[in-house]
């Protein structure tokens, strides 16, 4: 009743009003004014009534648009954030794989964290385990007087009363606050060469070993670090100790070497004629090349253990995007902003170039693991019956995608009624993919034949393209490790040189062999034989 009472006033007034008119003008007009004080009331309510439900559906729907926008705001923030997390464990994992110089990979870790994330400055010190002290400081987003300080900063890591000490000893993250007010007045020193009253902190732990000290703090821009950080700085802060550990290790292994390579020297030159310690340094330096092949082992794991993760984020972001965050977007206004349309398709297709470019590493690591466990003897074999048939339908079936997105002809003959064989099934599919692979790899255009024939007491396969050729003088590289055939300056495909080595040893260890025929512009061949063998492989 309350909300109809200002146009029940209106109708009322207006009626008597336009009722005394009539009445005025004369007895005829008395019917046309009774008529007229009766509907127009009703009409101004019914009207007033109808325009204040528009209002309040339009009102709701406000409400609903502004939320909806405020969701989508909030959506594209924690968005940007686990983008800026995973950039930062991206760009943690190729500092991990480009260098293995301690104080580069520091800076390089820093860097990173005070770019993507929501800290100023970065400090690291390292624990010398002999001397029991936090020391070898760097940092990024400090003064160079500050930065001199760090440097000759000198904790020892049993100070009970220190906070450095305290953070190197902890099993996870920690936020010191109002440390000006510490009562240890090393703390407090700190404190005021840092210029901050508060920092987050983690331990740099590898192997249940800590390695050194993480610390951030927001004082150039005045924002309070939050213990909510702590999580992701112990994350990272695991990431860079693993890779702190392996650059100490590749240190350690190469001053070995120099040593050794010193004292072989001065062996040789004084006593050249000393069989006996000429045989000593071979055994001391196939020692030493043992230690590097479990190193590089080592550093292939610890590699795939950040790539596994920078994948899964990614994989797991383009999923949320797609089926949270683009569907509540509404269309009505990324059809009237192209800056929105835009950024969400490149949302969508970097994280597509993450995975791509992760999984291709994680291919790349996995050739060097192969090639690491071939040399030291530990790679395991599956000997089972073989159908070579079968074997090449594999192979060409996996590399199909390669074929329809250059265009090239792929021809298959493999001659009826081949005799099964012995060996391990997965590891000569891979040698077929791989000589696959290189052929659309260095074949512009043309096409590439795989064929499989029976010669003697043998199966010989061969992968036959239309491509570049090799010259004769490159026939050899092209078996080393890390090697391509060509100028290493012209714009040729990328690859790291290990497939055609890891490949060979593959169909050795079968009692086979594996040669080329190629010449430059006539295309090239690769052939490999397989020895029919009806019983369990004796390699």
């Amino acid at each position: 009743m309350g909300t109809r009472l200002p146009s029940l006033v209106l109708g009322v007034g207006g009626s008597a009003a336009l009722l005394a008119y009539f009445l005025v003008r004369g007895p005829y007009w008395e019917g046309v004014a009774l008529v007229a004080a009766v509907l127009l009331p009703a009409g101004l309510i019914l009207y007033g009534g109808d325009a204040r439900r528009r209002a309040r559906a339009l009102r709701e729907q406000r409400v609903i648009i502004e939320g909806t926008l405020r969701e989508t705001a909030a959506a594209k923030a924690h968005l940007e954030s686990r983008l800026a997390e995973l950039t930062t464990l991206n760009e943690l994992g190729v500092a991990i794989s480009s260098t293995l110089d301690l104080d580069a990979l520091i800076d390089v870790s820093l860097e990173s964290i005070v770019r993507h994330l929501r800290f100023d400055r970065a400090v690291i010190l390292l624990v010398d385990r002999e001397r029991g002290v936090l020391t070898h400081g760097r940092t990024v987003g400090a003064s160079p007087e500050l930065a001199a300080i760090i440097g000759a900063l000198e904790t020892p890591v049993d100070a009970e009363e220190s906070l450095l000490g305290q953070l190197a000893r902890a099993e996870g993250p920690m936020l010191f606050e109002d440390v000006g007010d510490d009562p240890f007045e090393p703390n407090r020193q700190l404190a005021e060469a840092l210029g901050v009253t508060s920092f987050l902190g983690t331990p740099l732990v590898t192997k249940s070993a800590t390695v050194g000290v993480l610390a951030v703090d927001n004082r150039l821009s005045g924002r309070d670090v939050s213990r909510s950080d702590g999580p992701l700085l112990y994350t990272l802060g695991s990431l860079i100790a693993g890779a702190i550990e392996n650059a100490r290790l590749y240190a350690e292994v190469e001053a070995q070497k120099a040593e050794l390579e010193r004292r072989v020297a001065q062996r040789t030159a004084a006593l050249a004629g000393a069989i006996e310690e000429a045989q000593a340094a071979r055994a001391v330096a196939e020692a030493a090349s043992a230690t590097k092949s479990q190193f590089l082992s080592n550093v292939s794991h610890e590699l795939r253990t950040p790539l596994t993760s920078v994948i899964g984020f990614a994989k797991l972001v383009r999923k949320r995007l797609d089926e949270v965050v683009f569907p509540v977007v509404p269309a009505a206004a990324v059809n009237a902003d192209p800056k929105l349309e835009r950024a969400m398709r490149q949302v969508g297709d970097n994280l597509g170039i993450m995975v791509a470019e992760g999984e291709r590493l994680t291919t790349l690591i996995n050739d060097v693991l192969d090639l690491a466990k071939i040399e030291a003897g530990r790679l395991e074999w599956r000997d089972g019956p073989v159908d070579v048939g079968e074997i090449l339908e594999r192979a060409t079936a996996a590399t199909a995608a390669l074929f329809e997105q250059t265009g090239l002809e792929l021809v298959v003959d493999i001659e009826a009624g081949l005799p099964a064989t012995r060996g391990d099934r997965d590891r000569l599919i891979q040698v077929a993919i791989n000589l696959l692979s290189n052929a659309v790899k260095f074949t512009p255009s043309g096409s590439v034949t795989i064929s499989a024939r029976r010669s003697g007491d043998e199966i010989v396969v061969a992968v036959a393209d239309t491509g570049i050729g090799i010259a004769a003088e490159d026939h050899d590289r092209v078996w080393e490790q890390f090697g391509q055939a060509g100028d290493t300056l012209t714009d040729k495909p990328r690859g790291t040189g290990l497939g055609l080595p890891i490949s060979r040893q593959i169909v050795e260890h079968h009692g086979g062999r594996m040669w080329l025929e190629s010449a430059p512009g006539a295309g090239s061949t690769f052939r490999f034989s397989l020895p029919i063998r009806e019983g369990p492989s004796e390699a």
